[in-house]
């Protein structure tokens, strides 16, 4: 690493990175990666399909199974850059991307709860603001508190467990 903790070359983050798995593991994560890399590729040519959420697990996938794909990955002309960027800087997302990332959690998870709750709880013919009249078979809307529940752990998970980049 150089003194500011970032790691300088494909070379240096591939010897950090990457790890020698037993062959069966190696086939497994060969195939699930490719998968996902043809996902990010679909990224590419089709808009608003994502490509780097794709192109990160293939990488750690890669990073754990074959050094060829993995120094791919880092290299790629399309999405190489950043994912050389996120692991030159140790795995770590700058902090406007991490709000970015809270944002959609939030947003995701309150139109996805609102959706189960007004096709389980409210049912057909139920109104907005009148209880009594919603028909729907999930009485305490346990559906769509659970799609809550786990969409606030995805926060926490981002806000506490994955490090934020230092920009100067």
């Amino acid at each position: 690493m150089t003194q500011s903790g970032r790691l300088g070359s494909v070379d240096a983050i591939v010897e950090k990175y990457a790890v020698s798995s037993n062959p069966l593991r190696r086939i497994i994560y060969v195939t699930i990666g490719c998968i996902f890399l043809v996902f990010a590729g679909i990224g590419i040519l089709l808009p608003g399909w994502p490509t780097v959420s794709w192109a990160v697990p293939a990488a750690f996938l890669f990073s754990l199974s074959n050094e060829r794909l993995f120094r791919y990955t880092l290299t790629n002309r399309f999405f190489g850059s950043t994912m050389f960027e996120y692991y030159a800087t140790g795995k770590t997302l700058p902090s406007h991307v991490k709000y970015i990332i809270t944002m959609m959690i939030a947003a995701m998870s309150s139109l996805s709860a609102y959706f189960v709750w007004s096709v389980s709880t409210r049912g057909v013919d139920g109104k907005l603001l009148q209880p009594n009249t919603w028909s729907g078979a999930d009485e305490f809307a346990l559906g769509s508190l659970t799609i809550i529940g786990v969409g606030i752990l995805g926060i926490l998970y981002v806000f506490f467990k994955v490090n934020t980049r230092d920009t100067n």
